[in-house]
């Protein structure tokens, strides 16, 4: 069985934005693309809080301050989200 190619940046934010207009379902767009459900969720994530541009590759991983993570910290501990929502 030939191993399935990923999703372009493109296939990514079209599903997406189908998905928030309400003319796709999640579960539609994980059946068209061949991933899993959560996978669709998560991109719907990604690009809600970045816009188009999450898609796009990048040459190096994110770097986040020691703020930041301390904040993301605290706030899991004080049970203000979780861990996947903060």
């Amino acid at each position: 069985m030939p191993h399935k190619q990923k999703a372009t940046a493109e296939e990514k934010t079209r599903v997406t934005q189908k998905c928030l207009s309400g003319r796709m379902t999640r579960s539609e767009a994980a059946a068209l693309l061949q991933v899993d459900i959560t996978t669709i969720s998560d991109w719907i994530d990604q690009y809600e809080s970045e816009g188009p541009s999450a898609f796009l590759s990048r040459e190096r991983n994110r770097v986040y301050t020691a703020e930041l993570k301390t904040r993301a910290v605290i706030s899991y501990l004080n049970g203000e989200g979780s861990l996947r929502d903060i």
